[in-house]
């Protein structure tokens, strides 16, 4: 009906009719049994025109309870015994009575006046805004307030408003002032009910102009004789860096066809973040997909952006450089990179055999040496005879099968009998290895003799077919060794595991002896090496020496997992009925342990979590009742793993008092320092200014820190150079907080009221010092006075 009034009022005032108004009050509460009065004053006269009155309850239709004018009346049938109607000429006003109210009667109760008759049905033209009338003696529950500001920047004008929750009864009006002026455009809507608990919302346009000077607008809520106040102002601006991380992820199994570089902006505000990836420099020709997240936290929200871009597995191998590099603020960049020489550094296994003796003697033309390279990357193989590199690449033949890359070089016999040394070098981007062998002349009439020549161990990870397949092997090459009395055993954290190691034996004859090579392989499921067990490879050589190496995924996966916290917003836990949920987002190819922690304790309780695991994506659930959530102060979701722990700290401080700040101005050596306590809620802006006018920038702010009874307090350093701290020049400190400003200030050599210097002549002024308030006032002056004794000492130290 509301819609319909409207639609009647525009048409006409198109059609030259002058609007007339019906003025009635917001809201009216009885208590049952009792008697209504509602006044509707309007600006026509009542002799010409009837005024009827219309009540719509909550959730049903309209009714009509009568009209009437100075020369007749008529009231409904059924509501006449409880309703009367009144009119009074001289002042134009018209008056509803109501007997014995009850609950049932509450309702939104209209006077609108009676138009002119369509097809012999009456309308009605003009109406009144209404009047929300409740009947019922529940106990009053004050309201609780807080702003609204609209999230876009506006044009000319903006939208502010507020909205009062959890009050009962229904009756609440909301007044607008800015300035000491009350505002008159501001718009209420009617209150909506939840689980016996009212609801109000008010908004108002204002200028752009006046939004712009940050000087409070205020809202303030009238209900059962008492008035509550919100204020709603502009913010300072936050800007806030991302934290990147650039990581892999394979598309089903690792080393498949493709994979996915993931590049995470989190932590960041305002949001305007923009991305680039580039390969070795150029753009790649896919795509990347974006996808956004926004968390709500106390001190305000940020933002988390996740770039994906997929390579070919081939396009991987190849040791290409990628970048994500981000803009954000006004031109920032922050670039991470990343390849596969930066993530694995595993070095290849290189094995070298040369011909015999015999071989060499007897050969006819040609000899051959073969250079074995064990690595699942491409690699460059290369031959340097006596240290030159070897330029002629038609003496040599490659063949690469699977894990394993071949070389040979063939080199006549005359010319082998001359060579002093041969080299087998393998080169990678992350890695070079190379293999010597002494073949110099002198040991062709050089008698072999028996010597014990220790192994080379080396210990490394092979997969069957593809990595992260059902099973891979670890293989344990012992290499070089002299005799052949070597024996291998395999322990799984200090255990002998269930499967038997396959071992096989090669042999090499060089001119001073012949060495041996013996290979172990054993293979372990996915789900045991996930899992971060210690493998270790034990040799026995020689009278009784032992030689180790150790091996797990810990030692060669250090990429910690990315961790996302969201915690419910304010409104959530406030309109919360019995629990709310916080959520924890690990983003890990490991297995992970996920636990909470509230303010600071483990949670023990594990019916209230709840956890699911999703390829890559482990999301844990934790639910508590919304009492218990307001009581805590912070929240820990920890990711632990064998190679690493991360944490996500968020606080969520229960604490809604509000309370305006103290300051203090203090001066040390080579800097001004402000302080600003006993302040709630956590929202606040520092700023720096010279000679009252100029904003300063380089300074330093710290987080808000929670103290004793939800109190907050800030310290933000302002450093000064001799050449900046002259005679004249006045810095001022300013404050602003939604609970009251300040501004202190301070010159060379005066001192300004609201300041302080370190001299125990000087006198320390402290703004609205309350009871509560010293036991952090000493902490502060504690730390700092600590920090000037370190800063001196370290001087003189210096000097000296």
């Amino acid at each position: 009906m509301f819609s319909v009034a409207v639609l009647l009022l525009l048409l006409a005032a198109g059609s030259g009719v002058k609007c007339e108004q019906l003025t009635q009050p917001e809201s009216l509460t009885v208590r049952p049994g009792q008697p209504l009065t509602i006044r509707c004053q309007v600006s026509y006269s009542v002799s010409s025109h009837y005024t009827a009155w219309i009540r719509q309850p909550e959730g049903h239709a309209l009714e009509w309870i009568g009209w009437i004018r100075t020369d007749g009346k008529k009231v409904k049938d059924s509501l006449s015994s409880q309703f009367s109607l009144a009119v009074d000429g001289s002042s134009n006003t018209v008056t509803l009575q109501g007997q014995n109210m009850q609950p049932g009667d509450s309702a939104v109760y209209y006077c609108a006046r009676r138009g002119s008759q369509v097809g012999g049905v009456p309308f009605f033209d003009y109406w009144g805004k209404g009047t929300v009338v409740t009947v019922s003696d529940s106990a009053v529950q004050a309201p609780t307030v807080f702003p609204l500001v609209q999230c876009g920047s506006g044009t000319e004008e903006v939208t502010i408003g507020c909205m009062a929750t959890g009050f009962t009864p229904a009756s609440l009006t909301f007044k607008w002032e800015f300035g000491g002026s009350e505002l008159a455009n501001a718009v209420q809507y009617p209150t909506t009910k939840k689980d016996n608990h009212y609801t109000g919302v008010s908004q108002i346009r204002v200028r752009r102009q006046d939004w712009d000077t940050r000087k409070p607008f205020t809202c303030s809520a009238e209900h059962a004789g008492e008035t509550f106040e919100a204020k709603v102002l502009k913010q300072v601006e936050r800007v806030i860096s991302p934290n990147i991380t650039l990581y892999p992820v394979w598309t089903g199994q690792s080393w498949a066809s493709e994979l996915s570089l993931v590049c995470t902006l989190s932590g960041f505000y305002p949001d305007k973040v923009s991305v680039e990836w580039l390969l070795d420099g150029r753009v790649p020709e896919t795509s990347p997909v974006q996808n956004k997240l926004q968390s709500v936290a106390e001190v305000g929200k940020t933002f988390t952006l996740n770039s994906k871009i997929q390579l070919k597995i081939e396009e991987w191998k190849k040791g290409p450089n990628v970048q994500c590099k981000s803009k954000y603020g006004h031109g920032k960049e922050a670039t991470r990179n990343i390849s596969i020489c930066a993530i694995y550094s595993y070095p290849p296994s290189v094995h070298l055999t040369t011909p015999s003796f015999k071989t060499v003697i007897e050969a006819g033309s040609d000899v051959t040496a073969a250079c074995v390279v064990h690595t699942a990357f491409d690699v460059n193989v290369t031959w340097h005879l006596d240290g030159k590199a070897l330029t002629t690449p038609n003496h040599v033949t490659k063949v690469k099968e699977g894990a394993l890359t071949r070389s040979n070089l063939t080199v006549s016999s005359s010319q082998w009998k001359k060579l002093n040394s041969i080299t087998c070098r393998a080169e990678h981007c992350f890695t070079t290895v190379e293999k010597n062998m002494t073949v110099a002349d002198s040991r062709w009439t050089t008698e072999i003799v028996e010597q014990v020549i220790p192994p080379n161990i080396t210990l490394y990870p092979v997969w069957t077919g593809q990595s992260w397949a059902s099973e891979l092997s670890l293989v344990c090459t012992l290499s070089g060794f002299y005799p052949d009395k070597v024996s291998v055993e395999w322990l799984l954290d200090g255990r002998v595991p269930e499967t038997s190691p396959v071992q096989n034996k090669l042999q090499s004859v060089e001119e001073g002896g012949k060495t041996f090579t013996l290979n172990s392989k054993i293979q372990l499921k996915i789900e045991v090496w996930k899992k971060g067990p210690n493998v270790q490879c034990k040799s026995k050589y020689g009278h009784g020496k032992e030689e180790t190496r150790n091996i797990s995924i810990c030692d060669i996966y250090s990429y910690p997992p990315s961790v996302h916290l969201t915690t419910p917003s304010f409104k959530t836990v406030i309109e919360a009925g019995s629990d709310v949920t916080a959520a924890c987002v690990v983003h890990t190819a490991f297995d992970v342990n996920v636990t909470w922690h509230l303010d600071g304790k483990a949670l023990t309780t594990p019916n209230h979590v709840t956890e699911v695991k999703e390829g890559a994506l482990t999301r844990s659930n934790l639910t508590v009742s919304s009492s218990h959530w307001k009581k805590l102060n912070s929240i820990t979701c920890r990711a632990e793993h064998c190679f690493t722990t991360v944490e996500k700290n968020m606080s969520v401080a229960g604490s809604l008092s509000h309370s305006q700040p103290s300051a203090l101005l203090l001066q040390g050596p080579n800097e001004l320092v402000c302080l600003a306590y006993g302040f709630s809620p956590a929202s606040i802006n520092i700023t720096w200014l010279l000679d009252g006018t100029t904003q300063l920038r380089s300074y330093n702010t710290s987080e808000p820190h929670r103290g004793p009874k939800g109190k907050f307090s800030i310290q933000s350093r302002l450093p000064l150079s001799p050449h900046e701290w002259l005679p004249g020049q006045m810095y001022t400190c300013r404050v602003n907080h939604c609970n009251g400003n300040i501004a202190l200030n301070m010159s060379k050599p005066e001192i300004l009221e609201e300041s302080v210097l370190f001299d125990e002549n000087k006198q320390v002024f402290v703004q609205d010092m309350g009871e509560d308030n010293w036991m952090m006032t000493i902490t502060f002056l504690l730390l700092f006075f600590v920090s000037l004794f370190y800063g001196i000492l370290v001087t003189v130290i210096k000097t000296k």
